[in-house]
């Protein structure tokens, strides 16, 4: 069933078909599927294949925009139909978390799943997009103290800078844990952000944060 829905909702987005897009996630709702499986088994893997398709010359510049277009409105609606009423029932806030992409990295298709997937975990979040300068998320980190902070560089020149963000943050926050995601960190900068610090957990795929969320849970039962 899996690969039904991930073929159907490529093909839906391929052809910017936003209601027939949503209606595959929305049978996967009816059918009980947890928010990390729409993610991570049709959402992420229907963008890989849309990527696979553009690299290998098998569509357009512009049917991997409107592919890209369509998801991201997917995404949205799922947000404010799916989650928010959710979200609405929490009891309380268990933290706060900070999600942004390097400087010069324009892919937060990622990264803003992630955010999603810890707001209905029940975390306070603030998900300030792509591209993000060095100097305004150290401001902002200092200003609103995260709990967590998810860093993401999706491809390899950007994921070079990724030592220098995470060595800043650690500088000014005191306790944060540090998620850093992304397909092409290098082999050096993954080298050089586990010597900084133990509080840095390298996410490569779904399973890795959804290893780290149920560590973070047993915390705050513990607490």
């Amino acid at each position: 069933m899996t690969a039904t829905y991930t073929q159907s909702f490529t093909s839906g987005i391929l052809s910017g078909d936003q209601e027939s897009s949503w209606s595959i996630i929305r049978q996967a709702v009816d059918e009980g599927k947890k928010t990390d499986y729409i993610f991570n088994h049709i959402i992420t893997p229907s963008m890989v294949e849309i990527g696979a398709l553009w690299q290998d010359n098998k569509i357009s510049v512009a049917d991997e925009h409107l592919a890209t277009a369509t998801c991201d409105f997917i995404l949205a609606r799922y947000k404010f139909e799916i989650l928010q009423p959710r979200i609405k029932k929490v009891d309380s806030v268990i933290g706060k978390a900070l999600f942004f992409c390097v400087e010069n990295e324009e892919h937060d298709l990622g990264i803003r799943m992630t955010a999603q997937l810890f707001e209905e975990e029940g975390y306070d979040v603030r998900m300030m997009g792509a591209n993000l300068p060095l100097e305004y998320v150290k401001e902002m980190a200092r200003v609103w103290m995260p709990d967590v902070v998810g860093v993401s560089a999706s491809m390899l020149a950007q994921g070079k800078k990724v030592p220098a963000y995470i060595q800043s943050l650690m500088e000014t926050l005191d306790g944060t844990e540090l998620l850093v995601g992304g397909r092409y960190l290098s082999l050096q900068a993954e080298e050089a952000l586990q010597s900084i610090h133990d509080r840095v957990t390298m996410v490569h795929s779904p399973e890795d944060l959804s290893k780290w969320m149920d560590k973070d849970r047993k915390r705050g039962e513990v607490d």
